[in-house]
């Protein structure tokens, strides 16, 4: 599996939940898989087909989204086609049948309607799975309800014995069930993932439609195309998408359209061109969806309230599928929550009427809560949120003010309370803005003592209070059919009774915009998915230079840039500047096709870039730093030279005692004269404040230490690449292997300020362990702890010579002195098969032990050939077999 894995998609390890997923389904398993997007759930169909060497069918609502998708694992070598009224290769379906396919994608309607000949003559040439994509268009509690879906479950009778796997990214528990149920699927593995994605940034602004929101929508799209970065615009209506694309046309904008009113030709065209990075801006209605595969999008912008919170997360789920910080902006107006008849006048049943109602009012309540976006995203879809601050959306991020809203609350709650809680919110506002309409008088409220006190308010001024005590739990709404009603909830009621005319207990609520707060005048134009934090000048320089050559790959090869290869990809291959082919392919998330067939082009200008802007190759370059003198000496790097004693005491008795003393930061966090015991991270962070200080530090001892190697400090700076901000800790740990403690993280952080070169880190030599036994001369013999421990023999000295006198013709004879077998040699065969031997790997010091007649040069250049063909890798300076 690993094989496969690392071949075909470049990667060394598997995500969560994956390798688990693919073991049940060959095993023959139904499955039914709900991980958010860019989770790899498309990996879990992808593999098995590879290891069970038979076709896996994948049924995709969209053609233009199987398009995508068999254009992306050509790339990777893999043998995909999809059969639907856009193939235009007429054999293609006989190719299929015989088997020609690793991956076979159809659209539901072409996998109910082909015959049962053809599903029998492919079950002969071998199917290992059907898999079910966006199977949240089963449930008829699911946002985006497909009726031919629901057939789906006839091809169970045909294939007898085939695992069927669904797959979504949006499902509660109930449309869990309900696919399940749909699909027959028999004591199904449920694997569900969380629905977090940590790289996104999501923030909401209530806006007043017109000209000039308009101008500053243009504005912030303008920003994101010159920061390289893809987005797309959803719109609720054909108009508005017509309306935003001409003036960013007009704005000098490239952007696409792309509506259920466009002809076929041209949304494919535009489709096409958004894909390929022709077109940075796509402006759509929600039919673009589910229809893009297209992994480096950076910024989701959505003009209006979405119909659901589950479509609000698929759309916004295109953004940053590659795990590169991205951001998702929602603009909305009060206009938008008017639309629940027209949302429901598409439901076909009375269940569907209810499931359209309690997702919009869902939407809703999303768009106006002052709390955590990301805990309201991952509670609606059943996941436990235990923190209340995810430091990365707006309401976590920006400060609101507070005020105490008790008299207007209190009259709000109150009012609703008389009228007897079976209206909506703009009665009761009605009431108390002093209206005498007809419905008022007839019912008598214009008697209540609540009547006109609220009239210095407008009337979305109150229904902005009305949602944030909804918010927070001072009032319930309650639907029926597409009728909604308001009403004060426990909560509410306990407010009240505490509550006299002339005197309210204080009652703090955060200030929008709507309610008079001044901090939200202005749509954001900051861009945390701009994807260059982490980089030195020289390396930026290096990303921008390999973009324009990977378009220029692209265009030759017919495909789309990520295609291609990844900007997570690009940015590793940035950060380490191979300078071999097998060096390439040891990079995370480079895979065989990949190095086979744009290898030479990529190492070609990696080392004319490296060379004109001073940079070395395999390894990370040295950071970019505001000192003269450039880092050469691990010992003792300063930046200011400072008096020590000028630290805090805590920092310089610390500092004294590892530096001066040499003492460990164990020993010293242990230290008897202390009161209590402190711990060794605090110590260790004490000697890095002191060296951002300006204090001489032994950094060589320091990092061996702390065991800080040169790939792990790849590794973080990739990490840090990857989050986008070196602001907090903890996104970074998260992107790295558990071995990778938060002083490591802290250590590169520390040497990136200082502008000093991982080249300081000394290299490790770790031992493999080996664990089988090897055969020797026709007996077993156990291997030692060490392949470095083994005895050979020392090319340069001359074997012992033992003279045998006796009467036989064979008076002398040549042994060797412990009975050491002949010298082995070394070839790609011999090699191999010693490797086997090792589970944890080699070290190159093992091998040119091992095989020590032959030179470091050829043993080098085997390796290296074994690398690009894919027979080993390395990892952390250790050698393993595939």
């Amino acid at each position: 599996m690993e094989h496969t894995l690392k071949e075909y998609f470049g990667f060394s390890t598997f995500r969560p939940y994956q390798k688990e997923i693919i073991e049940k389904i060959l095993e023959g398993r139904d499955s039914l898989v709900v991980m958010a997007t860019g989770s790899g759930k498309s990996l879990c169909y992808q593999v098995p087909p590879l290891i069970a060497q038979k076709t896996a069918v994948v049924i995709s609502p969209l053609i233009s989204l199987m398009q995508d998708q068999v254009m992306a694992l050509k790339e990777r070598g893999i043998r995909a086609e999809h059969l639907s009224t856009a193939q235009t290769n007429t054999s293609a379906q006989k190719n299929a049948e015989s088997g020609q396919y690793d991956l076979l994608y159809m659209t539901p309607e072409k996998a109910c309607n082909a015959p049962n000949s053809f599903w029998s003559r492919l079950l002969n040439t071998g199917i290992c799975l059907v898999a079910v994509d966006e199977a949240h268009c089963i449930s008829e509690w699911g946002h985006d309800f497909r009726v031919e879906y629901k057939q789906l479950y006839k091809l169970r009778d045909v294939l007898v014995g085939v695992p069927f796997v669904g797959l979504t990214a949006t499902a509660t528990e109930k449309v869990r069930n309900d696919i399940v149920g749909s699909l027959m699927m028999k004591h199904p593995h449920v694997a569900i993932g969380s629905f977090d994605r940590k790289n996104l940034y999501y923030g909401v602004k209530s806006i007043n439609r017109g000209a000039s929101f308009v101008d500053e929508l243009v504005a912030q799209v303008s920003k994101h195309v010159s920061n390289a970065g893809s987005t797309i615009v959803y719109c609720t209506t054909i108009k508005d998408v017509q309306e935003i694309a001409r003036s960013l046309c007009e704005a000098g904008i490239n952007a696409g359209m792309y509506h259920g009113q466009m002809g076929h030709k041209a949304r494919e065209e535009s489709h096409r061109s958004f894909i390929r990075d022709e077109l940075r801006v796509m402006v759509a209605t929600i039919a673009f969806g589910m229809g893009i595969d297209k992994p480096d999008i950076r910024h989701v912008i959505h003009y209006g309230c979405p119909k659901s919170l589950e479509s609000y997360y698929q759309e916004s789920g295109r953004c940053g599928r590659d795990g590169i910080a991205s951001d998702c902006w929602l603009y909305f107006s009060r206009g938008d929550f008017g639309k629940a008849d027209f949302y429901c006048g598409e439901a076909s049943s009375e269940n569907q009427k209810k499931a359209i109602m309690d997702s919009f009012m869902a939407a809703q309540r999303y768009c106006m809560q002052t709390t955590c976006r990301r805990k309201i995203l991952l509670e609606y879809f059943g996941e436990i949120c235990p923190s209340i601050n995810c430091g990365n959306c707006d309401n976590c991020t920006s400060l609101k003010e507070e005020n105490d809203m008790s008299r207007e609350a209190f009259l709000l709650m109150g009012c609703i309370q008389s009228c007897g809680g079976y209206w909506g919110l703009n009665l009761p506002i009605d009431v108390l803005r002093g209206s005498r309409a007809k419905k008022i008088t007839e019912k008598q409220f214009d008697n209540l003592p609540y009547h006109g006190l609220g009239k210095d308010f407008s009337a979305n001024w109150w229904k902005t209070l009305g949602f944030q005590l909804i918010s927070f739990g001072y009032l319930v709404e309650t639907v029926k059919d597409t009728y909604r009603t308001v009403s004060v909830s426990m909560e509410g009621a306990k407010f009240l009774r505490s509550c006299r005319p002339d005197h309210q207990p204080p009652l703090l609520l955060p200030i929008t915009s709507e309610l008079g707060g001044g901090n939200e005048d202005k749509i954001s134009t900051d861009t945390p998915g701009s994807g260059i934090d982490g980089m030195s000048q020289a390396e930026r320089e290096v990303y921008k230079i390999l973009l324009e050559e990977r378009m220029k790959l692209a265009r030759s090869a017919g495909t789309a840039p990520y295609a291609i290869c990844g900007d997570l990809t690009l940015k590793k291959i940035v950060a380490t500047r191979p300078s071999t082919k097998a060096r390439l392919a040891n990079i995370d998330g480079v895979n065989q096709h990949l190095v086979t067939r744009y290898g030479d082009e990529i190492i070609r200008v990696i080392h004319e870039l490296s060379k004109k802007l001073d940079l070395c190759l395999d390894g990370v370059a040295p950071m970019e730093t505001t000192h003269p003198q450039p880092f050469n000496n691990s010992k003792s790097h300063t930046t200011t030279i400072k008096n020590p004693k000028d630290l805090p005491p805590a920092k310089y008795t610390a500092w004294k005692m590892w530096q001066q003393d040499g003492l460990t930061a164990e020993k010293i966090a242990n230290f008897p004269g202390r009161s209590a015991p402190i711990k060794v991270g605090t110590v260790l962070g004490y000697v890095l404040d002191a060296a951002r200080e300006g204090c001489a530090v032994d950094w060589g001892r320091f990092f061996n230490e702390i065991g800080l190697t040169q790939q792990i400090a790849a590794n973080v700076k990739a990490a840090v690449l990857k989050v986008g901000s070196k602001e907090k800790l903890k996104p970074i740990k998260d992107e790295l292997p558990e071995e990778v403690e938060y002083f490591h993280i802290k250590a590169w952080l520390t040497m990136d300020e200082l502008g000093m070169s991982t080249e300081a880190i000394p290299s490790p030599t770790p031992t493999p362990t080996p664990t089988p036994k090897q055969q020797f001369n026709g007996t077993q013999e156990q291997e030692e702890s060490s392949p470095s421990s083994k005895r050979h023999i020392n090319p340069q000295k001359p074997p012992q010579v033992v003279v045998v006198d006796d009467d036989s013709p064979m008076k002398r004879q040549k042994l060797e002195e412990d009975n050491t077998p002949p010298q082995p040699q070394l070839t790609e065969a011999s090699l191999l098969e010693w490797l086997q031997n090792f589970q944890n790997g080699v070290t190159l010091v093992d091998i040119l032990k091992h095989f020590n007649g032959s030179t470091g040069a050829a043993v080098l250049d085997l390796l290296s050939c074994m690398e690009s063909e894919f027979l080993i890798f390395q990892k952390n300076n250790v050698y393993k077999i595939m």
